[in-house]
């Protein structure tokens, strides 16, 4: 993967067959606010496990995954995707399981010197970028034995620019509202919204190696990868705040309807912005060292033993000021003076809309300065895990191998987050936003430095908001959180510098392994088949520790809060059968079956224990109990049964048509739900995330890939590398309720039906040739 022009690893995922990425920011990348929800999906399922050599690794982001973005694709020999897991892959994927190979001087017969150069043109920001990479191997003889050394290091730099127009919700015409040829399910938008993203990333990618072969039945070999990144960025939104819950089409208005009755252009009246700016600069990095000790024991048998410790942290500074057309508190847009209509056409190439007074949105008197947030987030992780592994010849029975071990996982995480917002007017800063309405907001003409002129440069080449308009600037500061004080001071208000204990929450959870396999080979009516049968028993041992926030009564009467510790613990134990066979028509065409239980545990910050009571006498009217608010540290994992059927046909030592089907029925998707919970003798309504969906995931897939060797010269080794992959899913709908039109079965969230990548390729055969085997 390395040798191929891929922005970060994430997009190199997409290169293989059913492997479906989600763009952000210019690249393959998952949204900045939703961290924990990884960027690619394996067969339409984002609990995807991830490996770094083949063994466990994550992120400190509080979810599962590891940063694929910020892992440069330079650092890297190959990645493998397991779709249907065999029992000796570690569990946490029911989507499959994507593994990071890195270089080893081993893998070279001799020395290797190698450097790389890229440089990119980044036209909608008119900015430069590249990536410098160079790795040094090689092997030497001395008396103890040969030694290989390795080097590895790429840096890089990235910019973008994400323009986006969004439309919408849509909503009925009102009743008594006429629209000359509107149809009888007319839906029309409630308003319109732009937004404007600029950053940049930054990654640096470090991996060394060094291998002792100590005689020939041993091999050691320590390893290390550390990577860093970098991402600033710049989010401006301009979006409508009317502060109404019905659709306001202009009457008498002209509009045009698509076959599902949604307006496709059109007015709507009655219209008023705000625009918010949040600025956000994330650090992160992973370190993972790794110990293997590989022997011989005999002509049979082969033991290994592996350790790894692997530590991360997170970090981000965000903050957010916003600009209203608003000039009081509680007003909507039929009382602000500053309301006006909207005409839109979203047909053609770029959608557009605009407003019918120009110079409404880029007059700074126009505005006030409602509102300013500030956050902090600083996450750490680490894992420690020990792994010993044994492997005997059965040298030719139909039973060819056994293959079994045990591991034993550490894992510790730390989750600190804040997320503090201010509400400001003429009464001064406010954090409980309480300002009567009425009381005016703070002009923007009292500061007019916190403003600056939008759209960027050929925003939807200048279709849009024709005369600008006017987003939120941040004083001056070195970096976001400086710039965010300064911005606070202006106002009076303060930031939040410190955690406090509803902002923390530490887990540590502990696995312990065995697994086994029995690996065959043999004819059966004289197709020769192969494959493997096996089982992997693993016990999980988590535990959460947070703080319980509870309000109670007081003596003559208000209330007090009262904090406490909690520690929960979950542990649980599940049987993970695999069964596998492969039968071998010819030397290039075979079929194979597999079939496993797999497991995904839910992401960390799911996990989370902090636990906040509301007033036990306040209660709802229709259960009659108070309500609660929490994480859930006692979901158990998502479960599923996979069942997978190819074809493949290896038509040429370069090239290769697969094909295959499969079907997996998944148990205990996360959906956010109220449980029933008894907190000092009261049973409150506690919201929450629970295990509450059951769903199935199906499809087919296909891929062609070749190097077109016949080709004279140069041109020989050129190729083309394409696939395709439907997925059809179905998962119960935890919002549906008897009585309602709202669907029982639901596809899943970030799910394309249709995938498909195409490109062409140039590199050495040789590469394609092994990857083959």
């Amino acid at each position: 993967m390395g040798k191929l022009p891929d922005a970060n690893t994430v997009e190199a995922l997409q290169r293989i067959t059913g492997v479906q990425i989600q763009r952000r920011y210019g690249e393959g990348a998952t949204d900045f606010d939703h961290r924990t929800q990884p960027a690619i999906t394996v067969r339409g399922l984002t609990q995807v496990q991830n490996f770094i050599d083949g063994r466990a690794s994550y992120s400190a982001s509080g979810g599962r995954a590891l940063d694929l973005e910020g892992v440069p694709p330079e650092l890297l020999s190959g990645i493998d995707v397991y779709k249907n897991a065999p029992s000796n892959i570690i569990e946490g994927g029911v989507g499959g399981a994507v593994n990071l190979r890195t270089r080893k001087p081993f893998d070279a017969a001799g020395q290797v010197v190698s450097m790389t150069a890229k440089g990119n043109y980044y036209d909608r920001v008119d900015k430069f970028g590249g990536s410098i990479s160079g790795l040094y191997s090689n092997r030497y003889d001395t008396g103890i034995g040969e030694i290989g050394v390795l080097f590895n290091a790429v840096y890089s730099k990235s910019q973008y620019r994400q323009d986006g127009l969004l439309a919408g919700p849509f909503g009925p015409i009102p009743t008594g509202t006429t629209i000359a040829g509107a149809p009888t399910n007319a839906q029309v938008p409630f308003g319109f919204e732009i937004y404007d993203d600029t950053g940049d990333r930054k990654r640096l990618g470090v991996a060394a190696a060094i291998q002792w072969q100590a005689s020939d039945a041993v091999l050691v070999t320590a390893q290390y990868q550390g990577t860093k990144y970098w991402f600033n960025r710049t989010g401006a939104y301009y979006y409508d705040y009317n502060n109404r819950n019905v659709t306001d089409p202009l009457p008498g208005g002209t509009f045009t309807w698509n076959d599902e009755g949604y307006a496709t252009s059109g007015s709507i009246r009655n219209q008023t912005f705000e625009t918010g700016r949040f600025d956000q600069e994330l650090w992160s990095a992973t370190q993972n060292m790794t110990f293997n000790v590989a022997w011989d024991v005999n002509d049979r048998m082969k033991a290994t033993f592996d350790a790894q410790y692997l530590t991360s942290y997170y970090n981000a500074d965000r903050n957010g000021h916003v600009l209203s057309l608003y000039t009081q508190a509680g007003q909507t847009a039929l009382t602000t003076p500053h309301a006006t209509t909207v005409d839109f056409d979203l047909r053609g190439k770029y959608p557009r809309w605009d407003v019918r007074n120009p110079g409404l949105l880029n007059t700074a008197a126009n505005y006030t300065t409602p509102f300013v947030a500030d956050s902090l987030q600083r996450n750490e992780a680490d894992q420690l895990a020990l792994a010993y592994d044994l492997e005997y010849d059965m040298e030719g029975s139909f039973l060819s191998k056994l293959r079994g071990g045990a591991r034993y996982a550490d894992n510790t995480i730390n989750l600190r987050g804040t997320w503090n917002g201010v509400c400001l007017s003429a009464l001064g800063a406010d954090p409980s936003c309480s300002a009567p309405a009425g009381t005016a907001l703070i002009p923007l003409t009292r500061n007019p430095q916190l403003a600056m002129p939008g759209p960027s440069k050929n925003w939807f080449d200048g279709n849009t908001v024709v005369n600008g308009l006017l987003y939120p600037a941040f004083p001056a500061g070195d970096g976001v959180w400086a710039q965010t004080k300064a911005l606070y001071a202006l106002f009076g208000a303060r930031t939040k510098d410190a955690f406090t204990p509803g902002d923390l929450n530490e887990q540590t959870e502990k696995t312990y392994t065995v697994w086994g396999v029995a690996d065959y080979a043999g004819e059966l009516g004289g197709i020769r088949i192969d494959g493997g049968v096996g089982v992997r028993l693993v016990k999980t041992e988590a535990t959460s520790i947070g703080t319980q926030f509870a309000t109670v009564a007081v003596p003559g009467g208000g209330t007090r809060q009262v904090l406490s510790p909690i520690s929960v613990v979950n542990d649980y134990t599940r049987a993970l059968p695999s069964f596998n066979v492969r039968a071998r028509f010819t030397d290039e065409l075979q079929a194979r079956f597999a079939f496993s239980k797999g497991l995904a545990r839910p992401n960390f910050d799911q996990l989370s224990t902090n636990l906040t009571l509301n007033n036990p006498n306040q209660v709802n009217p229709i259960t009659g109990r108070p309500s609660a608010g929490s994480g859930n540290p006692r979901l158990r994992p998502i479960e599923s049964d996979n069942y997978d059927l190819t074809l493949e046909w290896y038509f040429a030592s370069a090239g290769s048509l697969t094909g295959g089907v499969f079907y997996k029925k998944v148990n205990g998707f996360l959906a956010g739900g109220t449980v029933v919970q008894s907190y000092n003798g009261v049973a409150y309504d506690v919201g929450t995330t629970v295990n509450s969906g059951n769903g199935t995931v199906k499809g087919a897939e296909i891929g062609y890939q070749q190097f077109y060797d016949f080709l004279p010269g140069l041109l020989s080794g050129l190729g083309l590398q394409a696939n395709y992959t439907y997925v059809d899913s179905n998962v119960s709908n935890p919002f549906a309720s008897p009585g309602t039109n709202i669907p029982q079965q639901v596809p899943l969230e970030k799910l394309s039906k249709h995938s498909y990548n195409l490109g062409p390729v140039g590199i050495q055969r040789e590469l394609m040739t092994a990857a083959t085997r």
